[in-house]
């Protein structure tokens, strides 16, 4: 043979080899997918490489990221920077400005996070949530100034015996007048007409016959009228008034709060309290009212104190985002989220990854194996050559 052709044989049987030793040592990282059993026993080198070390390049990713790339020093660092908050701020900025000209309602930019059905159970949440609180705001008054404790006169402001005595006159003014106004309509007419029956039917005997047959009822209310009037006008009626009503509220002075609502309502104080407040205050209302409002009318009108303050409230969000962030990522657990998201990816979709931004260095080695086989075949030759 001559030497010329053993050399080229040589190159290139040495460039295929170190060529195809390469591509198959690349291919092997990710093929086969699952180990080969052959005769009972697994073949050697299956899996491949990646595949069979999923799990602890899994967990080395996880510790390298929280470890060397997300870290919690980094990320603060991260929200310290001018150019960060710049953004920050241009972005709510710009955000602001859009609200401030939409003419969606609340209930609109709610619906843009939640579904109607998580919408309306964000509602439900909030109203329950509004109740407690007011709930547990009544009760953390009630028993932080123990005011079922208290008597009624040391609450109410500016309360005495002048006072009782100026509210019992008033109320028997009030009183007396009802009464008055009562007694002179139809419906009082007619209820005096009622008692007139009553007494007369009540009477029996000859006098009851006779009262019956002779008695104008009538005529006897047209004159008993005016003499009830007289009576509720005189000085002695109201005066007795008068002396109840300050008596009662002498009484119920001296008696703490708690017995006064127990004594009216029939229920505990504190009990009562929070049912009124469950029951008068429409928060369901209030919710609707507030989803029904547009975003404009929120914020346009108070767009230049808004953005007055945003600088100051900005700062205070990334202050506080910043000290949140060590216990956030302790939460997160990134490590073991890393580990379990590198689990769940396919092998395959790895593959076209490394290939897509590795595939021409791979390339590369291929061909840098055929070059060097290529080299060591020449050698080889020349030395071959050279001892013959």
């Amino acid at each position: 043979m001559p030497n010329w052709l053993f050399i080229l044989v040589n190159v290139c049987v040495a460039a295929f080899v170190g060529g195809i030793t390469n591509h198959f040592a690349i291919k092997m990282l990710f093929h086969p997918r699952e180990e080969k059993i052959l005769l009972g026993r697994r073949l050697p080198f299956t899996p491949g490489l990646i595949p069979k070390r999923k799990e602890e390049i899994a967990e080395s990713l996880g510790h390298v990221v929280s470890d060397y790339l997300v870290t919690s020093e980094g990320l603060q660092e991260l929200i310290r920077k001018p150019v960060f908050r710049a953004k920050m701020e241009d972005t709510l900025h710009r955000k602001l400005v859009e609200w401030s000209q939409s003419e969606r309602s609340l209930g609109d930019l709610a619906l843009k996070v939640w579904s109607p059905e998580q919408w309306e159970q964000v509602k439900i949440r909030a109203e329950q949530s509004a109740r407690s609180l007011t709930a547990q705001g009544a009760s953390a008054i009630w028993h932080g100034y123990e005011l079922g404790a208290k008597p009624l006169k040391v609450l109410v402001p500016g309360w005495s015996e002048e006072t009782i005595e100026g509210w019992s006159r008033a109320a028997t003014d009030m009183v007396l007048k009802e009464l008055g106004s009562t007694l002179l309509s139809a419906k009082g007419q007619l209820m005096l007409s009622d008692v007139a029956s009553s007494l007369i039917d009540k009477a029996g005997g000859f006098l009851g016959t006779m009262a019956s047959i002779f008695v104008d009822e009538d005529k006897l209310i047209q004159k008993l009228t005016p003499m009830l009037i007289q009576q509720l006008e005189g000085d002695q009626v109201r005066k007795t008034i008068t002396d109840i009503i300050s008596g009662k509220l002498s009484y119920y002075g001296d008696m703490p709060l708690g017995e006064v609502i127990e004594h009216a309502t029939g229920e505990p104080g504190l009990t009562w309290i929070e049912r009124t407040l469950d029951d008068k205050l429409p928060w369901s209302k209030w919710i609707q009212q507030i989803e029904n409002l547009r975003v404009a009318d929120v914020i346009g009108t108070r767009m230049p104190a808004i953005e007055a303050a945003l600088p100051g409230l900005l700062d205070k969000a990334l202050g506080f985002l910043e000290r949140g962030v060590p216990v956030a990522m302790k939460a997160v657990n990134l490590p073991q989220l890393v580990q379990e998201q590198v689990q769940k990816f396919p092998v395959e979709r790895l593959e076209e990854v490394i290939l897509s931004v590795s595939g021409r260095e791979f390339r590369a080695i291929t061909w840098l194996g055929v070059l060097l086989g290529g080299m060591i075949g020449l050698f080889q030759s020349m030395l071959t050559l050279l001892w013959r």
